[in-house]
């Protein structure tokens, strides 16, 4: 089914708005019209009463001129006619409702005169309103004009003022067609209307929004893709370099104790050098789980697995980190802790690659069903804004989308950088 467009029902609710107030106003008129003729009538019955009360004085029959000239009224001897006003209504310009209108408010107001004269003439006084109501009848017309006129101008503005609103619509329905298909580069032109001005300003800077925002993916895309090679190669090293050469030392040395099979003191020492390769493999093996997924998580638990992460990073790094952690942290799923973790190490990360700091705290604090996590350090801060929006930092903004909170970065040069992030556990849990 079509729909009904907006200029269609907007030219419907004018015509009918245009409608109701004319009805109404067209009551008015006819209800003042009728108190306006009646009145009119009685004074000429009043008139015509004069001048018959002083013919009778004088004796005089009326001279037809004279009862011609009396407007309002109609005189005839009584058997000319039973009601000759009424044919004159028929002849008249005037329209049969508006007569019907009338005529119940003439007949109750004005009933027929009879008089008689000394020779025994009886003369009838009727209305006649024909005069009176062409003039309400011309007043309906020109009211009808009026209001006529006033209709099509009124279409015609909204006509004109929809036509550049839906200009302004078709302008911008097209753009957002192109930004739907991924050019993000279109904008709308500047229009004089003030509205339509701060519409195309508002479409304009989300397009530019929108525009950035892919620029920053892409680049966040790249930057991914480098990091992911960049992991790998460290994997393929690792695997190759030193597994690898654990592996090798292993078979060479399983080799030479089968050769020495005779010589106690030679299978012990290869024994030996066994013993030390698999121990080697062994480490290695557990340094590249760790680097590939937290395990300690899944053993140990979030508190421990976050002590454990504080006091390796202040052994490897040299700097001070006090973890302040709540006596009973909230029980989270297993990716929910995974995000976390991460965060905290890649903040952890961050502080030894860019602070230069002395001291870093670690504060895991729960109030009111919302865990507050913080990292600040005591470094030198950050110098621009454009420190805060590397790879690692994207990565931790992330995470903190997936735990329904957003990541808070605050510093100033010289001031250190506080990280924090407010995650609400109930929101979490649904």
């Amino acid at each position: 089914m079509r729909s009904i467009s907006t200029a269609t029902r907007l030219t419907v609710w004018v015509c009918l708005a245009f409608s109701i107030v004319l009805l109404v106003t067209m009551g008015v008129l006819l209800k003042q019209a009728e108190k306006d003729v009646v009145r009119e009538l009685q004074g000429g019955r009043a008139m015509a009463l004069s001048l018959f009360e002083i013919l009778a004085q004088q004796q005089v029959l009326p001279p037809v001129e004279v009862l011609d000239d009396l407007r309002h009224v109609h005189i005839s001897r009584a058997g000319d006619l039973a009601d000759p006003g009424k044919d004159q209504y028929t002849a008249s310009s005037v329209p049969a409702w508006l007569l019907r209108w009338m005529q119940p408010a003439i007949d109750e107001s004005f009933a027929p005169v009879s008089l008689d004269f000394a020779d025994g003439q009886r003369w009838l006084i009727s209305p006649d309103p024909v005069d009176e109501l062409e003039e309400v009848w011309e007043s309906v017309l020109l009211l009808l004009g009026v209001f006529g006129v006033a209709l099509v101008l009124s279409l015609l503005a909204i006509h004109l003022s929809l036509r550049r609103g839906l200009k302004a619509y078709r302008h911008l329905l097209e753009a957002l067609q192109l930004i739907g298909v991924g050019k993000l580069q279109a904008r709308l032109a500047p229009s004089s209307q003030t509205e339509l001005n701060q519409l195309a300003n508002r479409f304009n800077l989300m397009a530019g929004a929108l525009q950035r925002a892919e620029a920053s993916n892409q680049q966040l895309t790249r930057a991914l893709m480098t990091l992911q090679e960049k992991e790998r190669m460290q994997l393929a090293h690792a695997l190759h370099d030193d597994l690898g050469q654990y592996l090798t030392g292993i078979r060479a040395q399983a080799y030479m104790l089968g050769e020495s099979a005779g010589r106690p003191d030679l299978v012990r020492q290869h024994a030996q050098c066994l013993l030390e390769a698999c121990s080697g493999l062994q480490r290695g093996f557990r340094a590249l789980v760790k680097d590939l997924h937290p395990v300690v998580l899944d053993r140990l638990g979030l508190e421990q697995a976050l002590r454990q992460l504080a006091g390796q990073w202040q052994q490897q790094q040299g700097i001070q980190c006090v973890l302040e952690l709540d006596d009973a942290l909230p029980l989270l799923e297993t990716e929910q802790r995974t995000h976390l973790y991460r965060l905290l190490q890649e903040a952890l990360t961050n502080v030894a690659r860019h602070a230069e700091a002395r001291s870093v705290w670690v504060r895991l604090v729960l109030q009111d069903e919302v865990l507050q996590v913080s990292v600040q350090d005591d470094g030198h801060g950050l110098k621009d804004q454009d420190e805060s929006c590397g790879v690692g930092m994207r990565s931790m903004q992330e995470r903190a989308r997936c735990l329904k909170s957003t990541l808070q970065v605050t510093s100033s040069p010289g001031t250190g950088v506080l990280v924090s992030l407010t995650i609400p556990l109930k929101e979490l849990a649904a």
